[in-house]
């Protein structure tokens, strides 16, 4: 059954052939690209649709169309629902946005593709002493359960500026939560986004005060 999305293998294709790392980009039917990339042997066989929600469906969706090795979602910030990320975690395929391919291409890493911000964050929130496991809510949220005591949910926001919007925003699109993490080493948050994460019952913490936090 052809998807309502189809039309974005052929605008990818459009923008992929410009990175200076792929040599082609051709829509082989339905939302399937076939990608040639300079030191790869073997094209890579892309997924595309354009979905401000992805669901485990959607991830069923690229799988089944043959084997895919990346699953590129074209809206910004869209949602990489739970499903979703442990559906392409257990195939596996690489999931993300548009950006996370050129990334992927660079890297020439595919199937087991992270953001590098989601790397780091599970790598630091996995080693930490007083953490038991680790759970993608989303691209965004994580669920983090503790050594006998209560489990926190953080939600990363990535903002140079995290505005009193941006935290609304944040916690509207992913979830409530009870930290929001800056994520950004360089973000400058406002006092009013302060303000605003008080009036939701959650507080805003850089990174080392994150894992401060969690023992306790």
């Amino acid at each position: 059954m052809s998807r309502d999305d189809a039309w974005s293998a052929k605008w990818s294709c459009e923008k992929l052939i410009s990175h200076d790392e792929v040599i082609s980009a051709e829509p082989v039917g339905g939302n399937l690209i076939q990608l040639s990339v300079k030191e790869l042997e073997e094209p890579v066989l892309v997924f595309a649709m354009s979905k401000p929600k992805v669901a485990a469906s959607d991830v069923q969706d690229a799988r089944d169309a043959g084997d895919i090795e990346f699953a590129m979602n074209i809206p910004k910030n869209a949602v990489l629902q739970r499903g979703a990320i442990e559906a392409a975690e257990s195939i596996p395929i690489g999931l993300g946005g548009l950006g996370d391919l050129y990334i992927a291409v660079n890297e020439r890493e595919f199937r087991h593709y992270l953001p590098k911000e989601t790397r780091f964050i599970l790598r630091g929130l996995e080693q930490h002493s007083a953490v038991s496991k680790v759970v993608r809510e989303n691209n965004r949220t994580y669920l983090v359960e503790r050594h006998g005591m209560s489990e926190v949910r953080v939600l990363a926001l990535n903002d140079y500026d995290l505005t009193a919007e941006a935290v609304r925003d944040g916690i509207e699109k992913f979830g409530k939560c009870d930290i929001v993490l800056m994520s950004n080493p360089n973000c400058r948050p406002s006092v009013e986004s302060f303000e605003v994460a008080k009036h939701s019952s959650t507080r805003i913490l850089k990174w080392g005060q994150l894992l401060g936090a969690l023992n306790h």
